[in-house]
C-alpha cells in the first residue's frame, strides 16, 4: 500500500487523517526534517508509524523510557507490524537476534534509548542498513541531557555521521519556542518544518485550589469521585505518605514511581488500567506511553515545576475525549521546594556558566507555574497563550471563569 489513508485504515481503522497527522506524514515523505507538537491523545506514533510502511528502508525511533518503547512494540505487534526494541535489559544473544534480523530486512520499526547511538556494535550494524527515517519521540526529554544524560547531547554527532543522512523526526506534546529551539540545536536539524496543533484539551476542566492543608482537600475530592484518578507528587516520600494513608482509609488505590521494582510497576499499571483499583498516586515516572483512556481526575498534589510539566500531567485526563478534570491543590509552600529541586541540580560535564543559565530557565518556568496558580485569568487561556497559541477566554472550562 502506497497511500497513507488506505494504510490508517488498514491498521488503525480510522477513516482520516487529522490535518497535523497528514501534514506530518507529507513532510517526512517529502524528506523534510519535522517537528511535531501534538498534544496528548492526539494520535503522535501514527505520525511516524504510516510513514515507516511507506518507504523503503527502517525506521530508527529514539524514545527516553523502557517502559515506553516495550508497550509501544507490543502494540505494534498486535497489528501485524515488524517492531522490535533494544535495551539494556536484553542479553547479549537477545540483542544479537535482533541486529541479525536488522540486516536481513526482517524489521521494520526499531525502538532505542538514544545512549544506544553510540554504542560500537549499534554504529557498526546501522552502517550496514538502510535508515529511511530516524524519530525521536517525546523529545522534550532529550533535554535531559542538561541534567542527567549527557551522551544525549552528542546525538548531532551521531547525525552526522550517517551516510545518506533520512529525514528526521522531533515529536513532543508541549513545548515553548524556547524549547524547540533547543531541540532544533540539540539534534541539528536541516530548515525543519514545524507543525503545531492546538494544545488546548477542551474536554478538561482546569481547576485550582489555593489551600493551607492538602491533605484535607484530597480526601474531600477522592469522597465525592469513584472514577479513575491519577495523583502526582513531585517527590517519592511524599508519594508513599499519601499512598499509605489512602490504603489505611480503605481507598483501592495503587503506587508508581522510578524506585519500585519493574513487576510492582507492572502490577500497579495493570490494576489501575483494568479497575480493580481507581486510584493511582505517581511520580512523573507514571505518564509517557501508558495509555489508559478513562481518567478522570488527575490531581496535582505538588505543584508542577513547570507549565510544561503540568499540561503534560492533566494531559493523562480522558483520553477517550470525555469530560475530566485536572485539578491543583496549590500551597504556597511548594514554591520552596521546586526552589530546592532547581539550587541542587548538578551537571560535572557543563561550566558553571551553562549551569547557572539551566537554574535561571528552570526559575523562569517555575514563575509562570506560580502565575498559573495564583492567577484570576481564564485558565485555558493562559496555557494556550504560554505555548505561542491564541485563545479567546472565557472558556466556562476552569475554576476561574465557571465559579
Amino acid at each position: 500500500m502506497n497511500n497513507k489513508n488506505e494504510i490508517l485504515k488498514s491498521y488503525f481503522g480510522f477513516d482520516k487523517l487529522k490535518p497535523e497527522q497528514a501534514q506530518i506524514i507529507d513532510s517526512i515523505l517529502n524528506k523534510r526534517d519535522t517537528i511535531g507538537l501534538l498534544p496528548t491523545g492526539y494520535g503522535k506514533s501514527i505520525c511516524f508509524i504510516i510513514p515507516s510502511l511507506m518507504l523503503d528502508g527502517i525506521t530508527i525511533v529514539v524514545t527516553p523510557l523502557i517502559a515506553l518503547m516495550t508497550d509501544q512494540v507490543n502494540s505494534l505487534k498486535k497489528r501485524f507490524i515488524k517492531a522490535e526494541y533494544i535495551n539494556s535489559l536484553q542479553s547479549n544473544v537477545e540483542k544479537e537476534n535482533i541486529y541479525n534480523r536488522l540486516l536481513n530486512n526482517r524489521i521494520k520499526i526499531l525502538f532505542i534509548a538514544g545512549e544506544r547511538l553510540f554504542t560500537k556494535r549499534f554504529s557498526d550494524i546501522l552502517k550496514k542498513i538502510n535508515i529511511s527515517l530516524i524519530v525521536f519521540d517525546e523529545s522534550h526529554t532529550l533535554l535531559w541531557s542538561e541534567d542527567f544524560r549527557f551522551t544525549l547531547s552528542k546525538i548531532p554527532d551521531f547525525l552526522d555521521n550517517i551516510q545518506n543522512r533520512p529525514p528526521i523526526l522531533a515529536l513532543t506534546a508541549t513545548a515553548t519556542k524556547i524549547t524547540i529551539n533547543k531541540i532544533n540545536k540539540l539534534l541539528s536539524l536541516k530548515n525543519p518544518n514545524l507543525i503545531v496543533g492546538d494544545c488546548d484539551r477542551k474536554n478538561i476542566y482546569y481547576r485550582i485550589i489555593r489551600t493551607d492543608n492538602k491533605e484535607r482537600n484530597l480526601l474531600s475530592i477522592l469522597s465525592k469521585y469513584k472514577d479513575k484518578i491519577l495523583i502526582y507528587c513531585m517527590t517519592i516520600k511524599n508519594c508513599e505518605y499519601l499512598y499509605y494513608q489512602l490504603l489505611e482509609l480503605g481507598y483501592k488505590v495503587r503506587m508508581y514511581h522510578g524506585m519500585l521494582e519493574k513487576d510492582d510497576k507492572l502490577k500497579s499499571q495493570n490494576d489501575f488500567l483494568n479497575g480493580i483499583s481507581n486510584i493511582m498516586i505517581a511520580t512523573n515516572a507514571f505518564g509517557m506511553g501508558i495509555d489508559i483512556p478513562d481518567i478522570r481526575y488527575v490531581i496535582e498534589y505538588d505543584l508542577p515545576s513547570s507549565i510544561e510539566d503540568f499540561i503534560q500531567q492533566v494531559g493523562r485526563v480522558s483520553r477517550d475525549g470525555k469530560y475530566g478534570e485536572g485539578i491543583l491543590l496549590f500551597d504556597r509552600r511548594d514554591i520552596s521546594t521546586n526552589e530546592y529541586f532547581i539550587e541542587n541540580i548538578q551537571n560535572d560535564n557543563i561550566d558553571n556558566k551553562e549551569l547557572t543559565q539551566i537554574k535561571l530557565d528552570r526559575y523562569q518556568k517555575l514563575d509562570k507555574m506560580i502565575e498559573l496558580a495564583l492567577t484570576s485569568k481564564c485558565l485555558h487561556q493562559l496555557t494556550s497563550n504560554y505555548f505561542g497559541h491564541s485563545h479567546p477566554g472565557k472558556c466556562y472550562m476552569c475554576s476561574n471563569c465557571k465559579k
